[in-house]
């Protein structure tokens, strides 16, 4: 099993110009942590999370309203991240996304993005290879 066997072909990406409250806006209304920075092309420039969004965005208290915010993806987003190749093993993969404590890897092929892969992605592999009951769910277990 390789990556691009498990990997999202669509992929919710931004430009590196998109301010960092668009791009929040966008990562919210798609339900997504991170989302990674394309050109137009569709060469990966880096990675965007919502820790970056947070840090560049001020956040207002109950009084206040939000300050307008100038930074863009390009002025936040992690520049060299972490990134896997559609043929890398799914082993491989998982050991990177653990050992680097990301959620998510884009899939490239050279520099241009081709797919993400998530932790959860492998995780529902794995649990999808577990055997089940009838049910379709394992039994709780006995208390003692």
């Amino acid at each position: 099993m390789q990556a691009q066997d498990l990997m999202s072909r669509t992929v919710v990406t931004v430009r590196p110009h998109i301010s960092v409250g668009a791009a929040a806006a966008l990562l919210v209304s798609r339900g997504v942590t991170s989302a990674p920075v394309v050109t137009a092309e569709g060469v990966l420039r880096g990675m965007v999370s919502e820790v970056d969004l947070l840090r560049a965005q001020p956040v207002p208290d109950a009084l206040t309203t939000t300050p307008e915010c100038s930074a863009t993806a390009a002025d936040v987003m992690t520049a060299k991240p972490v990134t896997v190749r559609p043929t890398d093993g799914l082993a491989d993969v998982a050991a990177v996304l653990l050992d680097r404590g990301v959620r998510a890897a884009p899939v490239v092929e050279g520099e241009r993005l081709v797919g993400i892969i998530s932790r959860h992605d492998i995780l529902s592999f794995v649990a999808r290879q577990q055997p089940t009951t009838a049910q379709g769910v394992r039994p709780p277990a006995a208390a003692s």
